[in-house]
This record gives structure tokens, sequence and C-alpha cells, in this order.
């Protein structure tokens, strides 16, 4: 991905967000600023190597919480974990998937404009839900080491598509339910009690 190209795709998105905000912010609008946001922060974080950035880190984390536990992995300059495993050692990649960084912008996209919310409680969720987010992550990536420590490299792909990714989603249906689901319906109850008709 080019810089031009990226300052292109940057323009007609806030060209966009500026047109649909005269609209009196439509869920047109809405869709538009959060997945907007998503797909250009991935792309301006892979076209800068912010992935491997946060990889990095992630990595560092995963052999510091697994020295704590007495497992001793290894980490590299590129985003990489090296796992002792039955047969040798295993190495396993922090991509972009693995990283988190698509479920953290579509996070920030969906909170940041989100209407419901005064500007503070989008903020201060924000936060709270990419915190969350993170901590998933990594609870994902250690159940993928464990297993693959424990069971050798034919474990990998259990580990990775079905047992460690339903946790992770797990997860982050919970982080949602918590930030946008159940706030809102309490705001809906709230203004359908005010109005007088029925609650949910």
């Amino acid at each position: 991905m080019t810089t031009p190209l990226l300052s292109a795709l940057t323009a007609l998105y806030i060209g966009g967000m500026v047109l649909l905000r005269q609209s009196r912010y439509s869920l047109i609008g809405f869709l538009w600023n959060a997945f907007g946001l998503t797909a250009l922060g991935v792309m301006i974080s892979q076209a800068g190597g912010w992935n491997v950035a946060l990889g990095r880190v992630e990595a560092a984390t995963l052999v510091n919480l697994f020295g704590w536990l007495g497992l001793q992995i290894g980490g590299s300059e590129q985003a990489s974990i090296i796992v002792p495993d039955p047969t040798g050692w295993s190495v396993l990649n922090i991509g972009v998937e693995c990283s988190a960084l698509i479920e953290t912008f579509i996070f920030a996209g969906l909170m940041l404009f989100y209407p419901r919310f005064a500007p503070g409680q989008r903020v201060l969720r924000l936060l709270i839900g990419l915190a969350a987010t993170y901590v998933i992550n990594l609870l994902r990536m250690m159940i993928v080491i464990a297993m693959i420590h424990w069971l050798g490299k034919e474990a990998a792909p259990l580990a990775h598509v079905v047992v460690a990714r339903l946790v992770f989603f797990a997860g982050i249906v919970i982080v949602y339910w918590f930030s946008l689901t159940l706030p809102t319906l309490v705001i809906v109850r709230r203004e359908l009690e005010i109005s007088g008709r029925s609650a949910l």
C-alpha cells in the first residue's frame, strides 16, 4: 500500500464523514465512520509496521508470563515465539490476525462513533474494551502455546483454528455485551419508561 494511495483513501474517508455529518448523522454515517476507521487503521498500521510492533509487545509479554509459570519460551525481533514441544521446537509467528489488530480497530470504530454514548463514556469504554481485548488475545495465544508444548506440532491446527479461536470469540462477545449491547438496552428501557411505553 503506497503513501499516495493511503492519502487518497484518507481524504475520501474524511470527505465522506463531513458529507454524512451534514445529513444529520444517519445510520449510514455511523457505519461509514466506524468501518472506514477500521479499514484505514489496519492498512496504515501494516504500512507503518505497527502490527509488527504490537506483535513484539505481545511476544515479550507471553515470554514473561510463561516464565513466571515455569515454562521457558523464546521470543524474537520479528514478533515470533519459540515454543519447546515433544519433538523439538516450534516457531509461532504473530501476524495481523493473531495480534488482534483488526478486532481492536473494529471495536475502536464502533465505540468512538456510537451516538448513544457521551464522549467521556466512549473514551472510558474504549480504553476498558481495548485492554480487555488485549488480555483475551493473550489468553488465546497462551492456549495455542500450551497445547503445542504439551501435545506437539500436530496440535497446532486444533489449537489455533478451534480451541483458542472459540475462547477468543467468546471473550470478544462478552466485551461487546458489556460495552455496547447491555448499556444500549438500559438506555432504550429508560427512554421507554420516560415516554410511558411498555418497557422491554
